[in-house]
């Protein structure tokens, strides 16, 4: 959970969101360092990772990122064209360009630390096109398990796009913490 975004703000309420052990010392909450993962920001904009360091920096902040980013992914083949893009129960995005999704590679991580990631769920709603299948869209969907959305074709000469966004939640919550554009597109020779 959050820490406040204004009001009273202490060493231990620091403690209880990103761990550590009495005696509380601030020097132990560098972002990168044991208990706050680099690029934790808040409020008043990111924990440093050095120097200046005050209980000012840790309002709003939260010991698990969330980040995804647009993604492009493009898939062509001769017989059959594939692109596929997962949000994994191991907090990790990757894409496939092949049948099923098999041999997916990593595009990036979407939760840090990944441990927390079953404690989120994706929200997918096409802006254009089709999918040709997947998870599903337009209903919120844990990331305890692995979600996939793709699109595939077939006909010789043929194109399937379609272009969706991706939201991520804490599960039991309305905030969004963040929104990426996925295109999807499969060519066929």
């Amino acid at each position: 959970m959050a820490l406040p975004s204004s009001g009273p703000l202490t060493l231990a309420d620091i403690q209880t969101e990103f761990g550590g052990s009495n005696p509380i010392s601030l020097s132990e909450y560098y972002a990168g360092g044991s208990y706050v993962p680099a690029g934790t920001s808040g409020t008043y904009g990111a924990v440093p990772s050095s120097g200046t360091i005050s209980i000012r920096n840790f309002y709003g902040t939260s010991n698990v990122v969330i980040s995804i980013t647009d993604q492009y992914i493009s898939g062509s083949g001769i017989s059959a064209a594939y692109a596929y893009y997962f949000l994994t129960a191991g907090g990790q995005v990757e894409q496939s360009t092949e049948a099923g999704g098999i041999n997916p590679m990593n595009l990036e991580q979407w939760c840090t630390p990944t441990s927390q990631a079953s404690n989120y769920e994706a929200l997918v709603t096409v802006t254009s096109g089709t999918l040709s299948g997947g998870s599903g869209t337009g209903t919120w969907l844990a990331l305890s398990t692995t979600r996939n959305w793709y699109v595939e074709e077939f006909t010789p000469g043929g194109s399937n796009f379609c272009t969706f966004t991706v939201q991520i939640r804490k599960i039991g919550t309305t905030t969004v913490l963040d929104t990426a554009t996925i295109d999807l597109e499969a060519n066929l020779f």
